[in-house]
C-alpha cells in the first residue's frame, strides 16, 4: 500500500499503542498530523531504500534523492527529507527517538542534512513515523517543518533473507537483505545487514535528455566553453571560434550561425540519469533486562561508493588561461585569451567519485523510580566521513604547457619550450585533427587534477529524561516529563592543495574549516487527560547555544473526540532551527547555471559562512479532524499554516549578477553587487563572491487530505487509499521591506525554495488475500511553473505515473514478488532543464521491473 496504509485513525487513541513520536510521555493521546508507514507496506511496495519514501509522503517536496552534477554536484549518492519544502535541513531525523548527525556532504545551496542513504538497512525497519507539525518544544533544533522516526524491529523472529533484481532500459539494479533475531546472554538480539548495487543509466541513452531534439536551444546542454573552443581577440576586441570548429570530426561542436563569435559544445550524452553505486549496512541492536533496569545497546554502519558521470572536462570558469602568439598551433598571429575546456566530447564522460562512511553507537539504561515515575539515561555518537574527487585542469600547469613548458619530466627552470621534455598543448582543434601538435596522453595527465575533499561531520548527544503521573482525579489525569540534554556536532572540510591554492580552472578557491557546536537544553512537556474524549498536550523547550542565542519553543495542542465518529485536534507551536556549523564557519565553492548578456553559462561562487547568524524561527498553526462514517471508511483533514523567518540562506549568484547588471546599465559604480561579481578582461564573468545571511521569510499554508475504504472482497481484503497536499501559499520575502513572491507551483530556481507543484496526490489499491497481494499506486503531480532565467516555456505539465506490485506465498517459507515502477514507461514531462527534465521533481528511468524472492528460515 502507499503512504496512508496506517495513516490516520479514526481514534487517536489508537495510535497509543504504535506512535512513539511526538510526544516524551509513553501512552499519550496523539494530538499532531501523523503519517505512519509500517512493516506492511514497506513490503508491499518493495522499498528497497529510503529515498523511495520520498514518493510515499506527499506532504515532502523538494528533496534531492537524484544525482544531478549540474546541479548538485558535492552531494551525489545522498538523498534527505524536505517536508513542507521549508529546507533540506527543517526535518528532523531519528532513529529510535534519537538524533543521527548529519552528512558531510553538503547541498549546493549550502544546506546541512540527514543523509537518510546512510541510515539502517530497510529489512531492519519496524515503521517510519512521520510528524506533520513544528516540533522543536518536544525535539529542539531542526523539527521546524516535521520530524521522521525510523523505529527499528525488534525481539526473537524467524530469520529471512530478500533478494531483488530490478531491471530498467540500460541499467540494473541488485538488492540483498538478511535479518535475524534471537536470544542471547539473558537478552535479545537483531541483526540485519543489506547490499545494494546499482548499474549506470546514462543521458545518451534518453531521447527526451538531448539538446539536439531541441533544436540546440541556449536552456539546453549546451554550452559556448566548448573544445574546439574560442579566443578572445584584443586586436578586435571581440571573440573568434577556433578556425576548425565546423570540421565535421567533431560531431558535438557546433555553431549557431556563419557569425556565431562562438564554438559551442552539446554535452548532453555525458550525464548519469541514475548513477553507479554500491551501498552497504551492517545494523545490532541488543536489548537485556539488568535487575530492574533494561540495558541497550544499537550499532549502525554503512558505505556509499558512487560514480558520477560528468561532462569530458569541465569549464575553464575561474579565469580566462593565455595562448601566447609564439604558440606554434596559435593561428591568430598575437596574444589570444582561451574560452572552452580541456578536453572534448572525443575525449568520453569523466567521472567524479563520492565515498560515504557512517557509523553510529547508541546506548542507554531505562528503569523506574519507587514513586512509580520512569527515567531514562541515553548516549549516542554518530559520524559521517566523505571523501569526493572530481578531475579539474590546474591552472598553472596549463599556463606552463601553453608556454610549451608542459609535460610531467619538463624541467621548467632549465629547459626550452617545446623541447625535450617540456612540450606544448595545443588547445586548438588541430591537436585533434593531426594537423598541428598532437596532445599525448602523459601531458594531458600532468594537466589535471582533483578537488580532493576530505571531510566529516558528528555528533555525540546526551540526555536525561523522567516521566510519570503527577495528579489523577475522578475523570481527568496529568502526566509530566522533565528532561536534559546536551548535543556536541562538529564538521570538517579538508580539501586538496589545489584547491585550497585556487589553482583549478573550475572549482576555483575554497578554503579548508573546521567548527564545532555545543548546545544544551533542557524540556518540560505536561498532558491534560478528561475521560476518554479531552487531551491537551503543552511542552516548552529551551536551548542554549554555545557562542549562540538561546532559543525558547512552546507548543500547546489538543485532541476532543467530538462524538464516536469524529476527532478533532489543533496545535500551535513556536520552533526554532539553530545556524549550522557549516554557515557559522564553512566556505562553499559552487559553479551554478546561471544567464549572463544572454547566454547561459557556469560560474565559480564561494559563499562564506557568518559566525554572528542567528537561529531560524517559526511559528506554526493546524488544525485537523478525522472522520469515521463508518468502520470501513475514514476520512481525515489537516490544514496548517508555518511562518518562517530569518532564514539563513546563501543568496542567489543570479539575483546577485541582475543586480549588478542593472547597476551597469544605471552608471551607477562601486555598489554592494557590483563588488561581488568579478570578469576576466574579455568580459566573462569569473567569480560571484556570497555569505550566507540571515534575509528571508516564508509563510505557507495548506491541507492534507486523505481518505481510507476497507471491506472484503473474493475472499481477501481489499483497501483503497487516496493522500493529497494542496500547498495554497508558499510566500517568500527574500529580505525585510522586500516585495513578497509566491513561490508556490515553481521551481524557485531564483528563490530560497526547490520545486513545489501546488498539488501532490497518492492513490493505491490493494486487495490481499490468503496466498497472492496485489497492490496499484498511482503518483500524480500537477503541473507548475519554470522560474529558470531564459527560457521560452516555463511550463511543467503535470503528471501521474502508475507502478504494480504482486506477492505470492509459495510456502511457509518462501514468497515471490513481482512489482513494475512507471507501467507506462513514461518520460518525465518538458522541463527547461539543461537535460530536459526537473532532477528534483521527475524519475528518469522509465520503466523498472523488478523480481523478488525472500526466504524465511
Amino acid at each position: 500500500m502507499a503512504s496512508q496504509v496506517a495513516a490516520q485513525s479514526a481514534d487517536p487513541t489508537a495510535l497509543d499503542d504504535v506512535v512513539v513520536t511526538g510526544s516524551r510521555l509513553a501512552g499519550g493521546q496523539r494530538v499532531a498530523p501523523i503519517q505512519v508507514i509500517d512493516r506492511e507496506t514497506l513490503d508491499r511496495v518493495a522499498v528497497a531504500e529510503p529515498a523511495q519514501l520520498l514518493t510515499l509522503l506527499t506532504a515532502n517536496s523538494g528533496s534531492e534523492a537524484r544525482v544531478d552534477q549540474l546541479n548538485q554536484p558535492q552531494s551525489s549518492g545522498t538523498a534527505q527529507f524536505n517536508l513542507r519544502n521549508l529546507g533540506l535541513g527543517s526535518t528532523l531525523v531519528l532513529v529510535d527517538g534519537t538524533r543521527w548527525t548529519t552528512s558531510a556532504a553538503v547541498a549546493t545551496d549550502g544546506s546541512t542534512f540527514v543523509d537518510i542513504n546512510a541510515l539502517v538497512p530497510v529489512i531492519a525497519v519496524e515503521r517510519v513515523e512521520v510528524i506533520k507539525d513544528g516540533a522543536s518544544a518536544i525535539y529542539g533544533s531542526d523539527a521546524v517543518a516535521g520530524v521522521v522516526n525510523f523505529v527499528t524491529r525488534m525481539g526473537p523472529m524467524r530469520p529471512e533473507v530478500r533478494v531483488r533484481q530490478a531491471i530498467a532500459d540500460g541499467g540494473d539494479e541488485t538488492t540483498i537483505e538478511a535479518l535475524t533475531g534471537f536470544s542471547l546472554g539473558g537478552g535479545q538480539l537483531v541483526l540485519a545487514a543489506s547490499h545494494l548495487r546499482r548499474s549506470s543509466i546514462g543521458s545518451d541513452e534518453r531521447d527526451f535528455t538531448q539538446a539536439e531534439r531541441y533544436g540546440l536551444a541556449p536552456w539546453t546542454a549546451v554550452t559556448s566553453y566548448g573544445q574546439p573552443g574560442s579566443y578572445f581577440r584584443p586586436s578586435q576586441g571581440r571573440f573568434a571560434p577556433d578556425p576548425d570548429c565546423d570540421n565535421a570530426a567533431f560531431a558535438s561542436a557546433f555553431r549557431n550561425g556563419p557569425s556565431d563569435s562562438f564554438c559551442r559544445l552539446d554535452y548532453s550524452d555525458f550525464f548519469d540519469l541514475s548513477p553507479e553505486e554500491e551501498r552497504t549496512h551492517l545494523f545490532a541492536d541488543y536489548r537485556r533486562p539488568i535487575g530492574d533496569l533494561s540495558f541497550h545497546l544499537q550499532g549502525a554502519w554503512a558505505a556509499t561508493h558512487t560514480r558520477a558521470r560528468q561532462s569530458p572536462s569541465l569549464p575553464i570558469l575561474a579565469r580566462s588561461p593565455v595562448v601566447p602568439a609564439s604558440h606554434p598551433d596559435n593561428p591568430f598571429g598575437e596574444d589570444v585569451l582561451f574560452r572552452g575546456r580541456l578536453l572534448g566530447a572525443e575525449a568520453g564522460a569523466s567521472v567524479a567519485d563520492f565515498d560515504y562512511r557512517t557509523w553510529r553507537l547508541s546506548t542507554g539504561l531505562s528503569g523506574r523510580l519507587a514513586s512509580g515515575w520512569n527515567w531514562t539515561l541515553d548516549a549516542t555518537a554518530s559520524r559521517q566521513h566523505i571523501a569526493y574527487d572530481k578531475p579539474d585542469v590546474i591552472g598553472s600547469a596549463l599556463d606552463a604547457a601553453l608556454k610549451g613548458f608542459g609535460g610531467p619530466d619538463c624541467d621548467r627552470i632549465r629547459g626550452s619550450p617545446g623541447a625535450g621534455n617540456c612540450r606544448y598543448f595545443n588547445p586548438f582543434g588541430s591537436a585533434i585533427l593531426g594537423t598541428g601538435t598532437t596532445n599525448d596522453p602523459a601531458l594531458i595527465d600532468s594537466l589535471i587534477g582533483s578537488t580532493g575533499l576530505r571531510g566529516a561531520a558528528r555528533l555525540l548527544t546526551l540526555d536525561a529524561q523522567t516521566s510519570g503521573r503527577v495528579a489523577d482525579w475522578t475523570g481527568g489525569t496529568l502526566d509530566l516529563a522533565l528532561g536534559l540534554q546536551y548535543r556536541q556536532s562538529g564538521l570538517r572540510h579538508d580539501w586538496s592543495d589545489l584547491v585550497n591554492a585556487g589553482d583549478l580552472l573550475t572549482a576555483g578557491f575554497s578554503p579548508d574549516f573546521e567548527g564545532d557546536q555545543a548546545v544544551a537544553a533542557a524540556f518540560a512537556e505536561a498532558r491534560l487527560s478528561l475521560g476518554q474524549t479531552f487531551d491537551a498536550q503543552f511542552a516548552v523547550r529551551q536551548e542554549a547555544y554555545e557562542g549562540g542565542e538561546d532559543a525558547v519553543s512552546p507548543r500547546v495542542a489538543f485532541g476532543w473526540s467530538a462524538m464516536d465518529s469524529l476527532s478533532i485536534k489543533g496545535s500551535w507551536s513556536q520552533g526554532f532551527r539553530a545556524p549550522s556549523v557549516y554557515t557559522l564557519f564553512g566556505a562553499q565553492a559552487s559553479q551554478p547555471s546561471v544567464f549572463d548578456r544572454g547566454a547561459f553559462v557556469f560560474v565559480n561562487t564561494l559563499a562564506s559562512g557568518d559566525p554572528d547568524l542567528k537561529p531560524e524561527r517559526s511559528e506554526t498553526l493546524s488544525l485537523g479532524a478525522v472522520w469515521q462514517p463508518s468502520e470501513a471508511l475514514t476520512f481525515s483533514l489537516d490544514a496548517w499554516r508555518i511562518d518562517y523567518r530569518e532564514l539563513i540562506v546563501k543568496p542567489s549568484a543570479q539575483a546577485v549578477i541582475d543586480a549588478a547588471a542593472a547597476d551597469d546599465a544605471a552608471g551607477r559604480t562601486g555598489t554592494p553587487a557590483q563588488m561581488q561579481v568579478t570578469r576576466s578582461p574579455s568580459g566573462a564573468l569569473t567569480f560571484v563572491a556570497l555569505r550566507f545571511i540571515n534575509a528571508s521569510s516564508v509563510e505557507t499554508r495548506g491541507l492534507d487530505l486523505s481518505a481510507r475504504y476497507e471491506r472484503e472482497v473474493a475472499g481477501g481484503r481489499l483497501s483503497a487509499t487516496a493522500t493529497w497536499t494542496y500547498v495554497d501559499r508558499y510566500d517568500i520575502q527574500v529580505a525585510e521591506g522586500a516585495r513578497r513572491v509566491s513561490g508556490v507551483g515553481s521551481t524557485n530556481l531564483n528563490t530560497l525554495g526547490r520545486s513545489l507543484p501546488r498539488n501532490r496526490g497518492e492513490l493505491a489499491l490493494s486487495w490481499r488475500g490468503a496466498l497472492d497481494t496485489i497492490t496499484a499506486l498511482a503518483h500524480h503531480t500537477g503541473r507548475y511553473r519554470n522560474d529558470r532565467a531564459g527560457i521560452t516555456d516555463a511550463r511543467i505539465e503535470a503528471s501521474t505515473m502508475v507502478d504494480m506490485h504482486f506477492s505470492h506465498v509459495l510456502t511457509r517459507s518462501l514468497d515471490l514478488s513481482l512489482s513494475v515502477e512507471n507501467v507506462a514507461d513514461s518520460d518525465p514531462p518538458l522541463a527547461q532543464f539543461a537535460l530536459g527534465y526537473d532532477p528534483v521533481v521527475a524519475d528518469p528511468r522509465g520503466r523498472v521491473i523488478s523480481l523478488g524472492i525472500r526466504h524465511r528460515f
